[in-house]
């Protein structure tokens, strides 16, 4: 529709809703169709439900701009893109708080070598001992394996007492090699966040 008839057009839709409409709540909706051309009523026009339409006044002046509904690909973009957001804030708060603990921790460089040193220091204890304990079972097994050899050697029934012994020792050997595997574990994970550490509050601390 040319721009002069839809002025008239306008004109005379406005005039018609005005006879049973207050001045200040009269409205008229307009949009494009589908073939691209203006479609406009005092109430929205089905053409316009899944697009973007003007809201006008009665002086012909648009007074609210409504969007197209969005499609379920937008949808689904759109709540991605929330989500994305709303997880780099949270990682972006993270790094705030540990910021803010390491400056409060901290006064230099030299402070966090020695946190590290005794941090590591006690971890490297606690595994001397675990090794030690583990020598000591596995020298209990071999010596509990050779009584049980024994009497198979011989073709003899192991007695319970000594299998009990066998399988005990033999859950405790396991456990503790898990143990040390996890200490050796939180060794390294020890050693690189003290790095990070320091290196992080370095560059906050020349920053400040």
């Amino acid at each position: 529709m040319k721009s002069g008839n839809l002025r008239h057009f306008l004109a005379g839709l406005l005039g018609l809703a005005l006879l049973n409409v207050p001045a200040s709540e009269a409205r008229v909706y307009c949009c494009k169709d589908a073939r691209g051309q203006q479609v406009c009523g005092d109430v929205l026009p089905a053409s316009c439900a899944d697009r973007s339409y003007r809201e006008l006044n009665s002086q012909g002046a648009t007074v609210k701009q409504v969007d197209a509904p969005m499609s379920d690909a937008q949808r689904a973009r759109r709540d991605a893109d929330a989500k994305k957001a709303r997880e780099e804030e949270m990682v972006r708060q993270e790094q705030r708080r540990r910021d803010t603990t390491l400056l409060n921790t901290y006064t230099s460089e030299r402070e966090i070598d020695a946190a590290r040193d005794r941090r590591v220091a006690d971890i490297e204890e606690l595994l001397t001992r675990l090794r030690e304990q583990q020598q000591t079972l596995s020298d209990r097994q071999q010596k509990l394996e050779a009584d049980a050899a024994r009497f198979t050697s011989t073709g003899k029934r192991v007695p319970s007492g000594v299998k009990d012994r066998l399988d005990t020792n033999a859950e405790d050997l396991r456990q503790i090699g898990a143990n040390i595997t996890a200490k050796e574990r939180e060794l390294a994970d020890t050693r690189k966040r003290f790095e990070e550490d320091r290196a992080r509050f370095r560059e906050i601390a020349g920053n400040r």
